[in-house]
């Protein structure tokens, strides 16, 4: 875990060093409110979002998460069923219809009874039920005794355009907007994922 804290750390510290040199220029386009998200790294093709992942899969969201606190990261931790295994370069064991849980990154307790620094944009940091399609970076944690698997960015997440929720059924094909206004790469279809992952 503290591999994994000094990672998201580090991560944490890059973005908000570019955010104050970049928010000059963020204010003068005076689009801060909508774009907020783009502060961090985006990746801008399939290929670099599969290239970047160890685990990737289709899987259903509930509404429910809960927050949990590792060190100074704060995540919400979300329950989700996996309907689809594209890729998995881990030692945990994910097959389709398994339940494994998502810690979503979200931002940096600053301590002191402050307010967090928040990663994600407050907008964006519950996620609606649906489908979703993952790109996670996953591990064994020594500490916490358990698989983690984290989002290799938080804020770009890919939803089914067609998601009704937990009892939705979809083709083979099926297209997944950008959870965020990500201008870079709004959309993903299942075809150039798997096209990619090839």
């Amino acid at each position: 875990m503290k591999k994994l804290i000094t990672m998201i750390s580090t991560a944490a510290l890059v973005v908000g060093v570019w955010s104050a040199l970049a928010f000059k220029e963020i204010k003068e386009t005076a689009h801060a409110d909508s774009h907020s998200n783009a502060l961090a790294k985006v990746y801008k093709s399939t290929d670099e979002l599969v290239e970047n992942s160890n685990v990737i899969i289709k899987a259903k969201l509930p509404n429910e998460y809960r927050k949990e606190q590792v060190s100074e990261i704060v995540f919400y931790v979300y329950e989700v069923k996996v309907d689809k295994v594209y890729n998995n370069e881990t030692d945990q064991k994910i097959s389709e219809g398994d339940t494994v849980e998502v810690y979503r990154v979200i931002g940096f307790d600053t301590g002191g009874g402050k307010e967090m620094a928040d990663i994600v944009a407050p907008k964006f940091q519950e996620l609606e039920q649906g489908e979703y399609l993952l790109f996670l970076n996953g591990s064994y944690d020594e500490d916490l005794k358990k698989h983690i698997l984290i989002p290799n960015l938080p804020h770009q997440l890919y939803k089914s355009d067609n998601s009704k929720g937990l009892n939705s059924k979809k083709s083979v094909d099926s297209q997944f907007e950008s959870i965020a206004e990500s201008e870079a790469f709004p959309s993903i279809n299942e075809d150039d994922l798997l096209d990619a992952i090839k």
